[in-house]
């Protein structure tokens, strides 16, 4: 099987690897009745926030429980995250300006929910949930024991075309929280009258409103990056198209050169480590030689050996996603863009004559490429990794000799080596 085939093949099973993973840390949970379990939970790249979680008594215990916010009232994942059962109205309305609607929208709904904890203290506990419509934050009085929905309203006003309105509900309901657990505080005021309905802003808030100078809690896992360099080789094939200005080229054979790189991994969830936004930086080179008729319709004159040396520079942003993930062993399947900056070397040679940085050609100095990505990480250092790119113009065509075009396909296979600076 060809390497670029077999790289396609595996990136189509990917869905089927990621569906025997899980990713359990210690943790514990408790039931509606009040019982504390001790166990293993879990843990997700959540997007959104989960209708149901997945527990485990041991680690090595085979049986799987699910819960749903109708059989626990907590659960929390050690040095992580914290979610806290609510049942009651939820919003409905729309926030995002694609989808907002016509005139004011008081829709909500009765649920019970996993709501997300953002910060806490002795006098609130600040909330998140997350689904398809929405970001809401809700608020629990913790000595009033209660807990609501911060509203936040956007929509069109009738007959006023794009023309938006914004009721921030949140405001007054966080001031009335402020007079009550901490009224002396000015500076606490004037935070909330020009608050906006974003996470840090109102983790500060609530914060405030509990009269705690710092707040050292980690409520979430922060996002964290690595580094990385390494060296492989790069295959490429060109193809002619058009009116070249030379006839009955022979065809183009793959050709290899060196490929060095360094760059820069993000992790969204450094505990997690699944979703990866990479930066790439890379240098890496090709060629191409072509025997050709140069003088048409003149079979006493020799034929010319065409030759072109390429040299790319290439940013290659992309997204990697973990379908297999421990510690010892990651298995990743990634997309991207390249954009490359190239330089050309141009020889054309006969059996009489050479000549160097012949322009016969014209080439684009720069071009895109989208490549497909799979690799292999073991022990979080050591990466194995191989990427095919489409075929790419690498030029548009020059209308004084003709027009004709390029592309260009690579195949290319490297080890990189991943490192940490503290």
């Amino acid at each position: 099987m060809k390497p670029k085939c077999l790289l396609i093949s595996l990136l189509i099973l990917f869905p089927f690897f990621s569906k025997s993973q899980t990713n359990f840390k210690p943790g514990y949970i408790i039931t509606i009745n009040g019982q504390t379990i001790q166990g293993f939970i879990n843990e997700k790249e959540w997007d959104t926030n989960p209708a149901v979680i997945n527990f485990k008594s041991a680690l090595s215990g085979a049986e799987v429980k699910n819960y749903t916010p109708n059989d626990i009232s907590f659960f929390e994942i050690t040095n992580s995250v914290t979610y806290q059962r609510y049942s009651g109205f939820i919003s409905t309305d729309e926030t995002n300006i694609s989808r907002l609607s016509r005139g004011r929208d008081s829709s909500k709904k009765q649920d019970v929910i996993f709501l997300k904890l953002q910060q806490k203290g002795p006098n609130v506990s600040l909330y998140s949930y997350n689904d398809a419509i929405k970001m809401r934050y809700f608020i629990a009085d913790n000595k009033a024991g209660k807990t609501f929905e911060l509203l936040f309203k956007q929509y069109f006003i009738p007959d006023m075309g794009p023309i938006t309105h914004v009721e921030n509900e949140f405001i007054p309901q966080l001031y009335d929280l402020a007079t009550k657990y901490n009224p002396s505080s000015v500076e606490l005021k004037q935070e909330i009258e020009q608050a906006s309905y974003k996470t840090p802003v109102l983790r500060k808030i609530s914060r405030m409103i509990n009269d705690m100078a710092v707040d050292n809690t980690h409520y979430e896992t922060p996002s964290s990056f690595d580094f990385f360099i390494g060296a492989g080789v790069s295959a490429s094939k060109f193809k002619f198209g058009g009116e070249l200005p030379f006839r009955n080229a022979t065809d183009s054979k793959t050709t290899y050169g060196p490929t060095f790189s360094a760059g820069v991994n993000f992790y969204t969830n450094a505990k997690i480590g699944r979703a990866v936004f990479r930066a790439e930086l890379m240098y890496w080179t090709s060629s191409n030689e072509t025997m050709a008729d140069l003088y048409y319709g003149q079979p006493d004159k020799p034929k010319i050996k065409y030759h072109f040396d390429q040299r790319n520079i290439t940013a290659y942003p992309q997204f990697i996603y973990y379908l297999y993930n421990t510690n010892a062993v990651k298995f990743y399947g990634g997309i991207g863009i390249t954009v490359s900056f190239a330089k050309y070397t141009q020889v054309i040679s006969s059996t009489s004559a050479s000549a160097s940085n012949n322009n016969l050609l014209s080439f684009d100095k720069n071009w895109l490429g989208f490549p497909l990505k799979a690799g292999l990480i073991i022990n979080k250092a050591f990466e194995v990794n191989a990427s095919y790119a489409i075929p790419a113009t690498i030029n548009s065509g020059d209308k004084t000799s003709g027009n004709y075009s390029i592309k260009q396909s690579s195949f290319k296979a490297g080890i990189n080596y991943h490192f940490s600076i503290n």
